[in-house]
């Protein structure tokens, strides 16, 4: 398929994770006999504007409806989400007469964060997540985000003074109707602010298990300049933060609105340092991808032949695209422990390890637990020390490790 951004149809494929099951398409016990639908994981270069992407998209469909995850599970994302809101209100000096609005808003938690200021809210998700939203009576249209449905919300509610996008604008299909959209419901001074997996983070910590069905793109600053000029947007500001392993945040603004930080010329200087323009930098990520997985399939064989028993810690969508491109099944993970309702009774994509409520880990005490969610490794490993747990951790990436 051609680059999401600048249409170019001869991309570089640099590295393939085979083919495998949505990562969140979690199974029912009676779904575990029925034949699994797989796509494959294959990331590409643009070597014009030099996006990374998928060079193959799901239907959003088949992928979101019955998205089996809610943020409010999440500390350090709950954390995150009050600092981002926070200073968005202080900054762009919110008040009650404006509206914020989150596209792939979920179960609410980052809109709750504005309620303090008394900033009118509207959430837009198409998933069955927004189901716990209504205890919390938080505004939000069930359905995914278009020019379509920008103009409707227009004419309902007005423009909006912020629009946030958090760990939303790289799953989006049709990108060029999203972003469109996007300056349709922004008024005059207002700002886009998106928060995405962030491409230099991702290749130097070989996050190679971010890679799934829903990330479609994975971005620098660079191509996403390229792709705001071609709506009449410009990126004001960016940073990064340390979500999900390191991110992208960046501050988008109709041209000439607002003036333009140094931060994001200085952001595109360390990313051609780092060689994130690069063709070769893929080509070596691929290589270091392969070594990890002979390296942690070896680690867990090993303790395996030993009788050790070895289970998982979280039932994340990483989690299940590790397990299933190192093949690493129920005969060398029992199970993984989760404390989200949603996914505990059910069974993970490809591998069918059953998801276990988390007490699991403290009654069977198990020799060692593999860190899945290894972005927030000492938040995890420090409560489940002071729930009893006294096995070993396996720590995955960047280097497969005891600790």
């Amino acid at each position: 398929m051609p680059c999401y951004i600048c249409g170019e149809k001869k991309l570089y494929k640099f590295l393939s994770l085979g083919q495998q099951p949505p990562s969140d398409a979690f199974l029912r016990p009676k779904d575990l006999s029925k034949p699994e639908t797989t796509y494959p994981l294959e990331l590409c270069l643009c070597e014009s504007c030099h996006l990374v992407q998928l060079n193959y998209a799901v239907d959003p469909e088949k992928l979101f409806r019955d998205y089996v995850y809610n943020t409010g599970s999440n500390n350090s994302l709950k954390k995150s989400f009050a600092n981002l809101v926070n200073n968005l209100v202080k900054r762009f000096n919110l008040s009650e007469n404006d509206l914020a609005i989150d596209i792939g808003s979920n179960d609410g938690t980052l809109l709750s964060y504005y309620r303090p200021h008394k900033v009118k809210i509207l959430g837009i998700d198409p998933s069955s997540a927004t189901k716990l939203v209504l205890a919390n009576n938080i505004p939000t249209i069930v359905d995914f985000f278009s020019r379509k449905l920008s103009a409707k919300v227009i004419k309902k509610y007005g423009q909006a003074k912020i629009i946030t996008a958090t760990n939303v604008f790289a799953h989006v299909k049709k990108l060029d109707d999203f972003v469109a959209g996007v300056k349709d419901l922004l008024t005059d001074d207002g700002i886009f602010v998106s928060e995405s997996g962030y491409l230099l983070d991702f290749i130097e910590k070989l996050q190679y298990d971010s890679i799934y069905h829903e990330h479609l793109r994975y971005y620098s600053l660079k191509p996403l300049e390229i792709l705001f000029k071609k709506f009449g947007l410009e990126i004001i500001d960016t940073e990064r933060g340390s979500i999900h392993g390191g991110t992208i945040i960046v501050y988008a603004a109709k041209v000439g609105k607002r003036p333009i930080a140094n931060r994001v010329a200085e952001l595109i200087r360390q990313e051609e340092n780092f060689g994130l323009y690069k063709k070769e930098t893929f080509t070596n990520f691929a290589a270091r991808v392969k070594k990890n997985k002979l390296a942690l399939r070896k680690l867990v064989i090993e303790k395996k032949s030993e009788g050790k028993m070895i289970v998982g810690i979280g039932a994340p969508a990483k989690g299940n695209t590790l397990l299933n491109y190192c093949n690493l099944g129920v005969e060398y993970v029992s199970y993984l422990v989760e404390k989200s309702r949603l996914k505990i009774g059910l069974y993970s994509p490809g591998q069918h390890i059953p998801v276990v409520e988390e007490k699991r880990l403290f009654i069977d005490q198990p020799d060692y637990a593999i860190l899945l969610s290894w972005n927030i490794a000492q938040e995890l490993i420090s409560k489940l020390r002071r729930g009893g747990y006294r096995g070993k951790f396996i720590l995955p990436t960047p280097k497969p490790r005891i600790i």
